[in-house]
C-alpha cells in the first residue's frame, strides 16, 4: 500500500529508523562498557507491536505500574526481565518481580517495611534490590536547566541521609542485599554531564558505604533522534569513564532504561489539510490533525515537520502569513505559523517528524479518539499496528441502563 494514499490522520513508526537507535545503543553500551541490560521504558510508548520488537531486540521491560506489568507479561517478558521502578508501587507485582528474579528499584518508605516481610516470609531466599537515588543536581551541575526549580522528588535523600537509613534497613535483613542504586535525574538540558555526575555520584555513594554493587542503573532521559544533540555514545562514553573509577564492568551492570530517545526518530505524525480560511487578514489552514496528538499538555510551541504538497508548489503563490491548525473546537488548537511561504491547498499533507513517541500514549479521547497506527517495514511495506478508534472501542466498558 502507497503510505501517500493512507487515510489520515495517524502514526507511523519507520522500522530502518527503530534499528538505526536500537544499534546506537547497544554499540554505546558495548563499547563503553560490555556489561550491560537495556531496558525500554514501558511508560513512554507501550504499543503492542513495540514492546515485542523491542523484546526480540534483547530489551526488558522497565515498568511502573501494574497495567505496564500485565502488558509486558501479556508481550511475553518474563519475570527474570522486568525492571520494577516507581514511587507507587502494587504489593503484587514487586513480590512477582522479587520472586521471579527481576530487578526491583526501592522508592518509597513503605517497602522498606515489605522487604521486612518477604525477608521473613522467604527465610531460605536472598533478596537483592536497588535503591533510588535522591541527589542535588542543581548543586553537582549548576549551569543544569533543572524540570523543577526544587528539584526532583523521588528516591532516598542523599543529602539528609535518607538514603543511609535505606541501606542500614535493608542491610539489617539477613537474607537481604543492596545490589544497585538507580540514578535517573531528570534535567531539561539532558548534557552528558550531568549524566557524568549522575555516575560520580554512584561511585562515590558506593565507596562511601562500602556497597559492592551488582549493578548501576543509570535510568533514562537521553537526547535522541536529533543528530544536533548529544546521542548514546557521548552519553555512555562519560558515564563509563566515572563508573571506572571505582567498579569493574566484569561485575557491575550498567542498566540503560531509554524511552522517547529510543523511538523518537522513527516517529512521525501525518495530517492532511482540509480547509483554507480567510478572516481578517489571516490565513488559517485547518487539518485533521490536532495539537492534542502532538502535545497535549501544551507545553510546547515548535514542531518539526515537513510538507508533501499534492501539486506543484513551485506554481502557487506566496502567503505572508498562514496558521496551521487542528481538528478540535478549542482555540489554543494552533500549531505554527508560516511566513512568506507557499500557499497550503486542500489536499496538502503536513507531516510531523520526531512526533508520537511519548504521546501516543498521552493523547486524550478528546472530541477524537486514537488514530491509526502503522509500522513501515525495512522492506517498504506497511502494517497496521493500532486500528483507529470508534465508538466501539470507547463504549466497551461503559454502562448507560437507567
Amino acid at each position: 500500500m502507497n503510505p501517500e494514499k493512507l487515510q489520515t490522520p495517524f502514526y507511523r513508526v519507520k522500522e530502518k529508523d527503530l534499528l538505526y537507535d536500537i544499534n546506537l545503543l547497544k554499540e554505546a553500551l558495548t563499547k563503553n562498557w560490555g556489561n550491560y541490560i537495556m531496558g525500554y521504558s514501558v511508560k513512554t510508548n507501550s504499543l503492542p507491536w513495540l514492546l515485542v520488537y523491542l523484546k526480540e531486540q534483547g530489551f526488558y521491560a522497565e515498568v511502573v505500574s501494574e497495567m505496564e506489568y500485565d502488558i509486558a507479561k501479556r508481550m511475553g517478558y518474563s519475570d527474570d526481565r522486568i525492571v520494577y521502578n516507581s514511587p507507587i508501587k502494587d504489593r503484587n507485582v514487586w513480590e512477582q518481580v522479587l520472586l521471579g528474579g527481576g530487578y526491583v528499584n526501592l522508592d518509597s518508605s513503605y517497602e522498606l517495611l515489605w522487604m521486612e516481610e518477604i525477608c521473613e516470609m522467604y527465610p531460605d531466599k536472598v533478596f537483592k534490590v536497588g535503591l533510588r537515588v535522591n541527589c542535588d543536581i542543581g548543586a553537582l551541575c549548576p549551569e543544569e536547566q533543572l524540570v523543577e526549580e526544587e528539584g526532583g522528588r523521588f528516591g532516598y535523600c542523599y543529602e539528609n541521609g535518607k538514603l543511609k537509613e535505606a541501606i542500614d534497613h535493608i542491610e539489617k535483613l539477613s537474607n537481604a542485599k543492596v545490589a544497585g542504586l538507580h540514578l535517573h535525574s531528570s534535567t531539561q538540558s539532558r548534557t552528558v554531564k550531568v549524566y557524568g555526575a549522575l555516575a560520580k555520584m554512584a561511585v562515590n555513594i558506593a565507596r562511601e558505604y562500602a556497597l559492592d554493587l551488582e549493578f548501576v542503573d543509570m535510568g533514562g532521559g537521553y537526547f535522541g533522534g536529533r543528530d544536533d544533540k548529544p546521542n548514546y555514545l557521548n552519553y555512555f562514553e562519560e558515564i563509563g569513564k566515572e563508573l571506572r573509577a571505582y567498579f569493574d564492568p566484569k561485575k557491575t551492570k550498567i542498566i540503560a532504561e531509554p524511552g522517547v530517545s529510543l523511538i523518537s526518530r522513527a516517529m512521525s505524525f501525518e495530517t492532511t489539510v482540509l480547509d483554507i480560511k480567510d478572516i481578517r487578514n489571516r490565513k488559517f489552514i485547518v487539518t485533521d490533525g490536532s495539537r492534542v496528538n502532538l502535545n497535549p499538555l501544551v507545553t510546547r510551541h515548535v514542531y518539526p515537520h515537513h510538507m508533501v504538497y499534492g501539486s506543484d508548489p513551485t506554481e502557487r503563490v506566496i502567503e505572508k502569513n498562514q496558521w496551521v491548525c487542528g481538528s478540535t473546537c478549542m482555540e489554543y488548537d494552533r500549531l505554527f505559523e508560516i511566513v512568506d511561504d507557499v500557499a497550503l491547498m486542500p489536499g496538502d499533507r503536513i507531516v510531523y517528524d520526531t512526533a508520537g513517541g511519548y504521546t501516543m500514549c498521552l493523547t486524550p479521547l478528546f472530541i477524537h479518539y486514537f488514530p491509526a497506527i502503522w509500522i513501515e517495514k525495512i522492506d517498504g511495506s506497511l502494517y497496521q499496528a493500532r486500528e483507529p478508534w470508534t465508538n466501539e472501542e470507547y463504549m466497551q466498558k461503559y454502562h448507560w441502563e437507567l
